[in-house]
């Protein structure tokens, strides 16, 4: 018997600390049965306009009444924050100062539409059944027009669709690209419950829509037409627009024939079971005595914040360069990131904290380099980061008396047993700490800081090639966009060569940063698409640091440039060149990389990296996407991720580039960035998966057809993507327990994308490889089994019917693997289905969990029905000569009517005249 799921005697217990962006979700509670601290966040390129608010505010009121009927009294709406931009007018008496809520970790954003999607609403969901979402989008148009409603529903409703995506991980339970489906000798609609009542129409005419014939399928632009009022009351993930519905599908009604996503991913699983396995409403029991469910508001913007950099100055400082990398990161950082009107202040600490610089406005170069000339250039003594933290808030509350909404850098390499005391203190405090650990020596409670204030977390290792440090300092600034970050140590005379291409959407501010480590500066040399050259003359070199920078004026080519940096120097010396730009204010955005991570909930507790690639809110396809992970011995560990809708790629083409990470190299933190580009091949940004409302094209009310207005036509094929390259710096994690070399605890992935077809009697299954260890390697056999019941394959797989696979050579992971056999004699029974599993097993015999479950549906046609084309020519046929034929038999019978009161008043006479004779 195979060892599902890799369970030993070993488990691999890993606890992860992740940079931003985290799953949005993770900061909602749940308390007496409301959800507090949705965060609904206005993007700053939408124009002000008041009515925003309150279109929100009836949305959430709205909500909050169907969330509570639609989980049986259990949950509903209690506490929104709406977060405004900083592009909107202040407005003090109004709006409260942000604290820790931003925009890019919102839990709903209200931002331009998506163009090939129009103002449909949506939820980005890339984690699989039962795992939150990233994020819901809602465009402005969509809550300012109400023509939106006959289309979709209710904005109220559809916020709850939305949030059942985004909170529960539940999927829709319609299909746009396969409305209708086999069952036995008849199409049906893809919908749950099957008893949604309603009729298949081709615009206003629902006779021209036959689902009877299985081999005369519906006619292209046939669509199912519910009914406004249903006797039932499911379901929401099918559609919020009918009047009746305000429940989920449950296990009562759930339809598992329809080939929907919800199916798909939650294996045959009805919405409602799913989440009732939820977190939140596992351990939530009705409440039928709340009173008032309607949610409280607190509209809150974003403001000019003031950031204080507490700068360790420790011994421990004082090792692997530490200090002096310290040094480079933060004078590219007031000098080159900082924006012009931001306030920023230095406190240093060791064993006691030290103002280096107060609250300092800034305001041109001279400015800047008095920042600079506050960087500390000794590190000496013990730790005390509490003493940093207290003197940052003293600092920070200089100009206004508050440190709500301001923020924190906390650059540390030390330990520090005492760093918990002042917890309550940082929690009261409203400030948002970001952190960066230094080495891996750093106190490993470091990370609850960030984690308890909403604030980014990075880690720095002591390798100087890794050029973390720069990267997690980038990161601090939204506007701008890293597109290289590599290093290497070269020997006396060698180069750190490469090219970088930079797109028409991006270059204001080019910045090329150099980092070297000794006092022999390198020879660099810079060329850019024309030819032009940039020297080492050209570089603003640091007095205090090894590091030189240009800046290239206005806007930089497009296109490839090249650099080199030459080591100069008589020994070998690790050098870094990091490349960062600005949007350059072009029409269209540019191509935006994120970054997540997601632990699996069971052993051997697997980790995912995701990669989301988008421009304009639509996905990136064909893109070459690298996560380079360094681990605690700052080994390089590359990992390619691939959007294939197969391993830990939930769907394919959507624009989330994804694998799963297996290799590990001792405890500690790790850190990781994502490098993409796109370079000389057909990349294009295209209309991707997304789970969300369906755009109701009409429905039947009291009989009468009520056509909606057509929905923008989406074009697949869209537009071109010009060459680009990004990097996006992911984070840390904490590795604390290792699996043994010797070892295997990785099963091979589930199988997710298996699909099954019929021809001749012949059944061809497909489906991608997965790999020895999840989706790297070779598997050593698969076990295919079939059922004609689906849920005997999910529930009892190892007793299902198995089927002969011996023929099988499996395939490297991510190949396409087919595998065909013939239906036994007695499965060819007419209008039946067969449904298939796989399972794959590897050499220590760890198996991976059931696949997804495939179908084909046995139709053997009547003559009759055999072909559509001469079934219809014989129809018209029949037809013609029926009509024909009663044509004749009218004339003949008028004729002999005719004929015969002619005779009769004929033969009247006749007689008379015999009678008289």
């Amino acid at each position: 018997m195979w060892n599902s799921m890799g369970t030993n005697n070993y488990l691999v217990a890993l606890s992860l600390f992740v940079l931003l962006p985290h799953l949005t979700s993770s900061k909602i509670e749940l308390v007496d049965n409301g959800y507090r601290n949705i965060v609904i966040a206005i993007h700053k390129a939408v124009p002000e306009n008041p009515q925003l608010i309150d279109k929100i505010k009836e949305m959430l009121k709205e909500a909050s009444n169907y969330l509570y009927v639609a989980t049986r009294f259990r949950v509903f709406f209690k506490e929104v924050k709406i977060l405004l931009p900083d592009t909107w007018t202040p407005k003090p008496d109004l709006y409260k100062k942000a604290t820790t809520e931003t925009y890019s970790q919102a839990n709903v954003i209200i931002a331009g539409l998506k163009s090939t999607k129009g103002d449909e609403p949506y939820t980005l969901q890339y984690g699989g059944c039962g795992k939150e979402g990233r994020y819901t989008h809602f465009t402005p148009n969509y809550l300012l027009n109400d023509t939106f409603i006959q289309v979709y529903g209710r904005r109220g409703k559809v916020f709850v669709h939305e949030w059942a995506h985004l909170r529960w991980g539940v999927f829709d339970e319609y299909n746009k690209y396969q409305p209708f489906y086999k069952e036995g000798e008849h199409y049906r609609v893809t919908k749950c419950p099957k008893d949604l009542s309603g009729k298949v129409c081709l615009g206003n005419d629902c006779s021209k829509c036959n689902l009877e014939n299985a081999s005369d399928p519906p006619k292209e632009g046939c669509v199912f037409l519910p009914e406004m009022h249903q006797e039932t009351s499911s379901s929401i993930m099918y559609s919020p627009l009918l009047k009746s519905i305000n429940q989920f599908c449950d296990k009562s009604n759930h339809n598992q024939d329809a080939p929907n996503d919800q199916n798909r991913f939650c294996n045959l699983k009805s919405t409602w079971e799913v989440i009732l396995e939820s977190e939140d409403l596992r351990n939530a029991n009705e409440a039928t005595d709340l009173g008032s469910v309607e949610p409280q508001f607190t509209v809150m913007q974003e403001r000019k914040t003031a950031l204080c950099l507490v700068l360790d100055v420790s011994r421990s400082m004082s090792e692997s360069q530490r200090l002096t990398r310290l040094q480079q990161a933060s004078t590219l950082f007031i000098e080159k990131i900082a924006k012009e009107g931001s306030f920023i202040g230095i406190v240093t600490f060791n064993n006691i904290a030290y103002v280096k610089k107060g609250l300092t406005y800034i305001s041109g170069d001279d400015v800047r380099k008095t920042l600079v000339n506050a960087l500390p250039t000794k590190a000496e003594g013990g730790t005390n980061i509490c003493s940093g933290l207290l003197e940052a808030f003293e600092v920070l509350s200089s100009d206004d008396g508050s440190t709500e909404g301001d923020e924190i850098l906390l650059i540390t390499g030390s330990e520090d047993s005492g760093i918990s005391s002042c917890f309550e203190t940082v929690k009261k405090s409203g400030t948002k700490i970001h952190i960066i650990a230094m080495g891996q020596s750093a106190t490993k409670e470091l990370e609850m800081l960030s984690e308890m204030t909403n604030g980014r977390r990075a880690h720095a290792s002591d390798n100087f090639n890794s050029n973390g440090l720069v990267e997690a300092f980038v990161e601090l600034s939204e506007g701008q966009i890293q597109l290289e970050s590599i290093g290497g140590t070269q020997e006396p005379g060698d180069s750190l060569v490469g090219d970088t291409y930079i797109d028409s959407e991006v270059g204001f501010n080019t910045t090329f940063l150099v980092t070297w480590l000794t006092d022999v500066k390198p020879d660099i040399f810079i060329s850019d698409p024309d030819g032009k050259e940039y020297l080492t003359k050209d570089f603003q070199l640091e007095e205090k640091t090894t590091a030189g920078t240009l800046i290239i004026p206005g806007k930089a080519k497009t296109g490839k440039w090249s650099y080199s940096v030459q080591n100069t120097a008589n020994q070998a010396q690790p050098m870094t060149i990091s490349i960062t730009s600005q949007p350059s204010g072009a029409k269209f955005e540019s191509v935006v990389v994120k970054t997540h991570l997601q632990q699996t909930d069971e052993p051997p507790y697997t980790l995912v990296i995701y990669a989301e690639v988008f421009k304009n809110f639509m996905p990136v396809h064909n893109a070459k996407v690298i996560a380079i992970v360094e681990t605690a011995s700052t080994k390089i560990i590359t990992v390619t991720l691939q959007d294939n809708g197969a391993g830990a790629d939930l769907v394919k083409d959507d624009g989330i580039y994804s694998s799963f990470m297996t290799d590990y190299d001792g405890i500690g933190r790790y850190n990781f960035k994502v490098q993409v580009s796109r370079l000389h091949t057909a990349t294009k940004e295209a209309a991707g998966h997304t789970s969300g409302a369906m755009y109701v094209q009409g429905y039947l009310e009291n009989g009468t057809v009520h056509l909606n207005p057509p929905k923008l036509a989406i074009d697949d094929e869209d537009f071109p993507v010009e060459d680009f390259v990004r990097t996006k710096s992911g984070g840390t994690f904490m590795v604390k327990v290792v699996p043994p070399a010797n070892q295997d605890v990785f099963p091979p992935c589930q199988i997710t994308d298996l699909s099954a077809e019929l021809l001749n009697n012949t059944v061809t299954l497909a489906w991608t490889a997965p790999g020895d260890d999840m989706d790297k390697g070779t598997v050593a056999e698969y076990e295919i089994r079939k059922s004609k019941q689906a849920v005997h394959l999910r529930d009892n797989f190892h007793n299902a019917t198995q089927i002969n696979t011996s023929s099988i050579i499996p395939l490297t992971a991510r190949s396409r693997e087919e595998f065909s056999f013939d239906l036994e004699e007695e499965e060819k029974v007419n209008n039946s289905a067969i449904f298939f599993a796989v399972v794959s097993c590897d050499e220590s015999l760890l198996a991976s969990d059931v696949s997804n479950i495939a179908r084909v549906v046995i139709y053997h046609p009547s003559p009759k029905s055999r072909d559509p084309d001469t079934s219809n020519q014989n129809r018209k046929l029949t037809v013609g000569l029926a009509v024909s034929l009663v044509t004749i038999i009218l004339c003949s019978v008028l004729g002999l009517i005719v004929f015969i009161i002619n005779k009769r008043n004929s033969g009247m006479t006749v007689l008379d005249e015999e009678h008289v004779r």
